[in-house]
């Protein structure tokens, strides 16, 4: 249909002929709904959410031309040209907004315009992008790099885009990755002098080597970054790799992370108690469950490393004075001690 024409004949009609309004009123209205031009308009006002100064100036002006279409009918061949740089003006925006969320740097420019059926897909996927901003700050540097940020879901869309952009990929960019790997490691202690026990030593060494060297064991994850020995573990091997990874242990994932920002998270882990000395120590990853008392955490390995010792530690001399055997030697006490008398005049 050629809309103008078709306005044109109208327009006629309605100067040269009286008591027909509503049929032609009807023709006028088919003739507008039927033009590519506004329909492009209303779809576009309709499908898609208009944010700050110059996307509700944007919607406000196709509103107000769309409006004036269909009340002036006397107007509506110049309404048109008005129509299709309407058009032209929203959908150039909508391509300049689109490849911002496209990118993958951080940008300070404000969405305008935004198809209302992408608005929760991109507010999920920002939320995404944050939580990931906070698992990698506490893996690689520690609860501290993430103190200052904060993490609202009843804020609008703008809002998130401007938390991710401005604070959490900025705090991201400033934390370095560790350039090593640490490794844990049994050993067993024992003699004239030295405690009978197992004792765990750690070790930093080149990531690249620790991937392609240890890629055959039977590893469990203990969080994305660092993994158990398994089979070390059940049976209880020396001087072999007994736990290992990169940065610190979290109890979060990627997924979840920015549950660190709302409740407090462990940095530290207690000392184990005398009932738990009445137990083996279980594996290392249970161990920083329990001594966290079920609080989300993140430790780093150094403090892994001593809880794990003090377990064992406490394990062994509790298991030795249960048997009467000397924590040094393993001689029976008939006296009921832990030490016998004579080992440390005997290396003096």
């Amino acid at each position: 249909m050629d809309t103008k024409r078709v306005l044109h004949l109208i327009n006629l009609l309605n100067s040269r002929t009286s008591g027909h309004e509503e049929d032609i009123a009807e023709i006028y209205n088919r003739a507008l709904n039927e033009n590519d031009e506004i329909a492009r308009l209303k779809k576009l006002l309709e499908d898609y959410e208009y944010y700050s100064v110059q996307g509700n100036e944007l919607y406000d002006d196709g509103k107000g031309i769309y409006n004036k279409l269909y009340a002036s009918p006397d107007n509506a061949i110049n309404l048109l040209t008005e129509v299709r740089h309407a058009n032209e003006s929203i959908e150039s925006t909508i391509q300049i907004c689109e490849n911002l969320l496209r990118s993958p740097y951080p940008f300070n420019e404000s969405i305008s315009v935004l198809r209302k059926k992408d608005k929760l897909a991109y507010m999920s996927a920002y939320r995404m992008i944050a939580s990931i901003c906070v698992y990698l700050i506490v893996v690689y540097a520690g609860v501290a790099p993430a103190k200052n940020l904060t993490w609202n879901d009843n804020v609008g869309l703008l809002e998130i885009m401007d938390a991710v952009n401005n604070r959490f990929l900025p705090a991201l960019n400033k934390v370095k990755k560790p350039d090593k790997s640490w490794v844990i490691t049994r050993k067993r202690l024992g003699g004239k002098a030295l405690f009978d026990t197992d004792s765990y030593f750690i070790t930093y060494e080149n990531t690249k080597q620790i991937e392609g060297l240890y890629a055959s064991l039977h590893k469990e994850p203990m969080s994305t970054h660092s993994f158990l020995n398994y089979d070390a573990y059940e049976t209880g091997k020396y001087d072999v790799p007994l736990c290992w990874g990169v940065g610190n242990i979290v109890s979060v994932t990627p997924e979840n992370a920015l549950i660190m920002l709302q409740k407090d998270t462990a940095s530290q882990l207690r000392v184990p108690t005398v009932y738990e000395y009445n137990k083996k120590m279980p594996t290392p990853v249970e161990c920083v469950k329990q001594l966290s008392d079920g609080k989300i955490f993140c430790i780093t390995p150094e403090n892994l490393l001593l809880a794990m010792n003090q377990w064992q530690a406490g394990y062994d001399i509790n298991r030795h004075r249960l048997t009467r055997n000397c924590v040094f030697c393993g001689k029976y006490l008939s006296n009921g001690g832990l030490i016998c008398p004579g080992h440390f005049t005997m290396e003096l």
